[in-house]
């Protein structure tokens, strides 16, 4: 069951937590990517246009990420590393 109400709504599918001025969300490289906000208000904001409804295609994370495991892309990464 989710403790706070962002739980609940998120959309995305990278989100992984909040706190009072930063979301964390899948790493685009290592585990974790924390986003920084200057205020609450700010991140609250953010949230409400790009983690709770179909709009996180315009967040930067979410971009980066789909583009990641797109698989001709995942698969190119995978070749550069080998």
């Amino acid at each position: 069951m989710a403790n706070k109400a962002i739980d609940a709504l998120v959309y995305c599918p990278f989100y992984i937590s909040e706190a009072k001025t930063s979301i964390t969300c899948e790493g685009i490289i290592g585990d974790k990517t924390v986003n920084q906000f200057v205020s609450e208000k700010d991140k609250k904001e953010y949230e409400n246009n790009f983690c709770v409804g179909k709009c996180c295609r315009g967040c930067g994370v979410y971009s980066s990420l789909m583009y990641k495991y797109t698989p001709e892309n995942y698969n190119k990464s995978i070749a550069a590393y080998s």
